[in-house]
């Protein structure tokens, strides 16, 4: 059963980024994030990169410019991943189309909750993580490469621990309401 779990989480990885391909090099949205970032002037993006940073960025509007990019194309990618996903369960699995709106929009919250509580953790573990011990000057790929394998394997530990916790307390909640029926 873990083996199945596991295939179906790299699957799941590999179409969301597909999707997020797919998105950015067809759907429109470069005016949108234009006008967003043309609101940001030179200190105003240097303030909002350096919070997520922890540094000053010479090219600040640039990278405002790639961070409000992702944003929006994840906030496009997630609703149509969650969209193939719900009709590849019609199609294959044989479902009835009654419920599936309701599947979808639930499916979509809990991918958004997933996705931006893993970036947050991996923003922490970036910011809390003293790398600039590891780096001393380097500019090695390498280091930046390992840095960011430990990065993601921190990260992930703790969200499966938080996920882990989430589920646990589901089921005492799940089992004291049936005891509470009896």
């Amino acid at each position: 059963m873990v083996v199945k779990d596991l295939f179906n989480l790299i699957i799941k990885i590999a179409l969301f980024i597909v999707i997020m391909f797919v998105v950015a090099k067809w759907v429109p949205y470069g005016g949108f994030v234009s006008a967003i970032t043309d609101k940001f002037d030179y200190q105003s993006a240097q303030r909002f990169t350096a919070a997520i940073e922890g540094e000053p960025n010479p090219e600040a509007g640039e990278a405002v410019y790639d961070y409000f990019s992702l944003l929006i194309n994840t906030l496009i990618s997630i609703p149509l991943l969650s969209a193939v996903i719900t009709t590849y369960r019609i199609a294959v699995k044989r479902r009835t189309p009654g419920h599936h709106a309701k599947e979808w929009m639930t499916s979509t919250v809990r991918r958004f909750l997933k996705i931006f509580l893993f970036t947050w953790l991996f923003w922490i573990v970036f910011r809390v993580m003293p790398y600039e011990s590891l780096i001393n000057g380097s500019q090695n790929s390498a280091v930046y490469i390992a840095i960011f394998t430990i990065n993601m394997a921190i990260t992930t530990a703790a969200y499966m621990l938080i996920v882990r916790l989430i589920k646990k307390e589901k089921l005492n909640y799940d089992n004291s309401r049936i005891n509470d029926l009896r």
